[in-house]
C-alpha cells in the first residue's frame, strides 16, 4: 500500500473534486453512504478529501464506502494512489454505461445494516427479545427477494450480520448457530 503523501493528497483532491462536481455537501455525501449500508461522518470525508495519510492500516475503513457512493468502482482508489492520472481514471471508466441496480439488488445491500441496526440497538439497551423479532420480521421480507437464489440453510441470519473486523462472532450469534447446529438446521 502507498504511503506517498502526496498521492493521498491526489486521492483526496480527486474526491473533493468529485463530490462538488456532483453537488453534494459532505454531509449529503454521508447520507448517501448511510443509505448503502455504510456509516461515515462529514469529519471523516474531510479528512479523505485532506488527503490525511494512514499511519498504520492500509487504507482508512471510511474511504471504499464513501468513493463507492459517489460512484466510483473498484479498484479506482488503487489506480490513483498508485500514480495514475484521477482524471483519466475517472473519466475513462465513467464513460462505461452504469450497471442498473435492481429493486432486489438494493434490498441485499441493504440487509447488512439492518442487522447491525439491530445489533447496536440491544448494545445501547433494547430487548433482545424484540430484535430476535425484528430480525424474523426481515427473514420474512427477504423471503420473496431471495426466492430462486441459492438457499443459506439455517445459518442465513447470522450471515448477513455483519461482524467488525477482528471482532470474531457476537456471542448471540454464536448461540443462534450452536442452537441450529443442535436442532439440525
Amino acid at each position: 500500500m502507498n504511503h506517498d503523501p502526496e498521492r493521498w493528497a491526489v486521492l483526496g483532491r480527486a474526491i473533493r473534486g468529485d463530490r462538488e462536481r456532483q453537488g453534494l455537501t459532505r454531509e449529503q455525501l454521508a447520507e448517501r453512504v448511510l443509505e448503502r449500508g455504510g456509516q461515515v461522518s462529514g469529519r471523516s470525508i474531510g479528512s479523505l478529501e485532506a488527503g490525511v495519510t494512514p499511519k498504520k492500516r492500509a487504507k482508512p475503513p471510511t474511504l471504499e464506502p464513501t468513493v463507492a457512493a459517489l460512484g466510483w468502482r473498484r479498484g479506482w482508489t488503487d489506480r490513483i494512489l498508485a500514480g495514475e492520472d484521477p482524471e483519466t481514471v475517472l473519466s475513462g471508466d465513467q464513460a462505461a454505461p452504469p450497471r442498473e441496480v435492481t429493486p432486489q439488488q438494493r434490498v441485499l445491500e441493504l440487509v447488512p445494516g439492518v442487522y447491525e441496526f439491530g445489533r447496536l440497538a440491544v448494545q445501547a439497551g433494547a430487548s433482545p427479545a424484540d430484535r430476535d423479532t425484528f430480525e424474523a420480521a426481515v427473514q420474512r421480507l427477504l423471503a420473496p427477494v431471495t426466492a430462486g437464489r441459492p438457499a443459506q440453510g439455517g445459518y442465513a441470519l447470522a450471515s448477513y450480520r455483519p461482524h467488525a473486523p477482528g471482532e470474531g462472532v457476537p456471542a448471540d450469534d454464536a448461540e443462534r448457530i450452536y442452537g441450529a447446529m443442535e436442532r439440525g438446521a
